[in-house]
């Protein structure tokens, strides 16, 4: 009896030991985490590269990348899932994954790129990078629209423009 008590604490403590080690092995990995995030600093990275920029090619160059990354983000479904046609209406999209605007970050890097190309004298890419934030937003009422249509009625009147004015 001892020796059959022995063989099923030890085949107990075995298949736990297997069980065990799978289990562990089943965890995610903690560089998707690094790869998911991958996306967004880039991103981040452009938008403060542009907001530092003072050099007009630089800020158009981040401007344009932004805006791209804006439309992508439009576009983007992510993982598509396959039903029949009368279940699909009862499925919403995913929500974005990024934590912040990327619209935003896309307008403020715009109204800075205008104002570097009022600040050169380029008064034809300052109303086109101006005209961008308002079709951006075309729907909303923000800050950043609210601001690029100020600058777009100095530009037609022709007013000296700048991002402090209140």
């Amino acid at each position: 009896m001892k020796r059959s008590t022995l063989s099923q604490t030890l085949a107990f403590g075995l298949v736990g030991l297997v069980l065990l080690a799978s289990g562990c092995q089943t965890n995610p990995s903690p560089k998707s985490t690094g790869v998911d995030n991958t996306g967004f600093m880039s991103l981040w990275k452009t938008y403060t590269d542009c907001k530092a920029a003072s050099d007009l090619s630089q800020a158009s160059s981040a401007t344009e990348k932004l805006a791209v990354a804006t439309r992508l983000q439009g576009e983007d479904r992510g993982f598509v899932l396959l039903l029949p046609t009368k279940l699909e209406r009862f499925v919403n999209s995913q929500p974005s994954r990024f934590a912040v605007d990327v619209q935003a970050m896309a307008a403020a890097c715009a109204l800075h790129t205008g104002q570097l190309a009022l600040d050169q004298g380029r008064i034809d890419k300052a109303r086109d990078m101006f005209a961008s934030v308002v079709e951006l937003h075309q729907e909303k009422t923000s800050y950043y629209v609210l601001k690029a249509k100020t600058f777009l009625t100095k530009l037609e009147r022709g007013i000296d423009v700048s991002l402090n004015t209140p």
